[in-house]
């Protein structure tokens, strides 16, 4: 079934931007969907020169907790996401990668939301100036694969795409 934007209006601009959309489908049927549009963000899976995997934990105010998670940030303009994943890689953990393995996309929200995460395991790490965002308060957490696995499932680590690239990561045999 085929479906078109009939109207389209902003509800929100900052940071991100909400919009909604009236939609007609072919049967005439209208119906409104708001959506958070997102400009794309990377997660990235750091492998430690002795095995361990380099979490972070930082506070996240929307859910007004710090949480256990993989590195990750925002893509700006045009950037490529290779060199977005270096980028949040120095900023987060103070380390950069000679091999920055690509396993694809993730849709975190795909109901209400356009983001789009580009995942990667970065090996070969070095040490590299940590330059976290003004926003940022973080603490590096170095986790073997098994204690990551335990705290997934125990709950302590309930990041989904963090739990999502650890997943796909395992699938591959890189950890």
């Amino acid at each position: 079934m085929g479906m078109r934007i009939v109207e389209s209006e902003v509800l929100y601009q900052g940071k991100l931007r909400g919009i909604r959309d009236v939609i007609e489908l072919d049967d005439g049927r209208r119906f409104k969907h708001e959506t958070i549009e997102h400009p794309g963000a990377v997660v990235i899976l750091p492998i430690l020169p002795d095995g361990r995997i380099a979490f972070i934990e930082q506070y996240r105010h929307s859910v007004r907790a710090s949480i256990l998670e993989l590195p990750a940030g925002t893509l700006e303009a045009s950037e490529d996401p290779t060199a977005c994943a270096q980028r949040e890689l120095m900023e987060e953990i103070g380390m950069a990668a000679r091999d920055m393995l690509a396993l694809g996309t993730l849709y975190p929200a795909p109901g209400f939301c356009s983001e789009v995460q580009h995942i990667f395991v970065a090996r070969g790490l070095y040490p590299s100036k940590a330059t976290p965002d003004d926003d940022e308060a973080i603490t590096l957490v170095p986790l073997s694969v098994e204690e990551a696995e335990e705290a997934a499932r125990t709950g302590r680590l309930s990041d989904a795409k963090s739990l999502a690239l650890i997943l796909r990561a395992r699938l591959n045999g890189l950890i």
